[in-house]
């Protein structure tokens, strides 16, 4: 009697030689299919930590943690971002509150950093210009001015910054704590209108509403070790007198900056942006069609303590602008082309009207749109950027 023929096992994907699955994965344009990529089996997952890969690229990520990975992909739920309440200025951390506080965490490491709660935040008075500790004293804040949070940046691991927002005195103040503290945010009783801050090689600067520049000054105390805002002064000088100009024909210009660092240098990254107000309700703006948005950037010029206006960014730059922040990241020419900004259509001025990514050519002015099928409502939670 004859042996039956021995079947032979179907091929399995982990049979695939290393290199055609480090070719296969370099040919995929965004970072969730990498990651995909790598969750087949564990020889995809040696290959993709072998691979030499060009940097992911950014992630637009909307409020419902609903994710988008560019430059273009299928949305996919990130349950790592879910219950966000704002966005930080730096890294991929995230904002989370909760009735005894909020914390930060990275939704890629799930690494998670305390920051005390605004209800224990002293309110800071400096005596003197010399920043001395002696000269300042604490005040409690009243609960019935507590602030929101403008802005927030994980700064060092002994030290995180915030604009605090105070609506009852329209004004913003500095504030920072330890991270992982769990008494007091140290917050300046005195200063400008703040619109934005960063960390940058070791010093904290803070954007004026005039577009000047601030160098801020951190000290520690003595007896606790905790930071507090010892000096504010000037390093350069604003670019104009007002964020808001009115055009006889009911036009409204509006002015939103922000901060980045690219190439190791500060940038002033300007939204200029035309509005036309509705006939009898200034809180209701439309965008006008013909000039939506257009961008000028500068750079500072520490020693001559002005801003420097620069018409490109470079060709393997990109800056990526949410409500929240202004980021500078590299990009390869077969990703996309550079010298262009991303940014969030509606989320500066009208949170009624439907939201969109679009993005803005340094070199034509022109502006397209990566997304065109995506689009979300503003709320009190914004949309931001991912940078895995």
């Amino acid at each position: 009697m004859e042996a039956a023929p021995l079947r032979r096992q179907p091929a399995s994907w982990a049979d695939i030689p290393m290199e055609l699955a480090g070719l296969v994965l370099g040919r995929l344009p965004a970072h969730v299919d990498r990651v995909r990529f790598a969750a087949v089996c564990p020889q995809w997952r040696v290959a993709a930590r072998q691979g030499r890969l060009p940097p992911p690229m950014p992630m637009l990520l909307l409020p419902d943690a609903t994710v988008y990975s560019l430059p273009g992909s299928q949305p996919f739920r990130f349950p790592a971002c879910t219950g966000y309440t704002n966005t930080c200025g730096t890294g991929n951390w995230l904002v989370f509150s909760g009735e005894d506080g909020c914390f930060l965490r990275d939704p890629f490491t799930n690494e998670t950093v305390t920051v005390p709660a605004l209800s224990t935040a002293r309110f800071q008075r400096v005596g003197g210009e010399s920043g001395d500790e002696a000269e300042h004293e604490w005040m409690e804040m009243a609960d019935g001015n507590l602030p929101d949070v403008h802005k927030v940046i994980f700064c060092s691991p002994h030290l995180i910054a915030a604009i605090l927002n105070y609506r009852s005195e329209l004004t913003t103040r500095i504030a920072v704590c330890q991270p992982g503290a769990s008494s007091w945010w140290s917050v300046l009783g005195n200063g400008p209108l703040f619109v934005d801050i960063m960390f940058h090689q070791g010093k904290l600067y803070a954007l004026g509403c005039e577009d000047t520049l601030f160098a801020v000054d951190i000290s520690l105390d003595h007896s606790t070790g905790d930071p507090w805002v010892s000096q504010i002064q000037q390093v350069i000088s604003g670019l104009l007198s007002t964020q808001m100009i009115f055009l006889p024909d009911g036009v409204l210009i509006l002015r939103v900056s922000y901060l980045a660092e690219s190439r190791g240098a500060v940038l002033l990254v300007c939204r200029v942006i035309d509005l036309r107000l509705k006939a009898g309700n200034w809180d209701n703006i439309e965008v006008l069609e013909a000039e939506r948005s257009r961008f000028e950037v500068y750079e500072a010029n520490f020693g001559q303590s002005q801003w420097a206006k620069v018409t490109t960014i470079g060709d393997d730059k990109v800056l990526f602008l949410c409500r929240k922040f202004c980021r500078s990241v590299n990009i390869s020419h077969n990703e996309m082309p550079g010298d262009r900004i991303f940014f969030m259509d509606n989320d500066d001025y009208n949170k009624e009207a439907s939201s969109t990514c679009s993005v803005y050519n340094m070199r034509d002015s022109k502006m397209s749109t990566p997304l065109p099928m995506v689009s979300w409502k503003p709320g009190e939670v914004f949309a931001t950027w991912l940078l895995p």
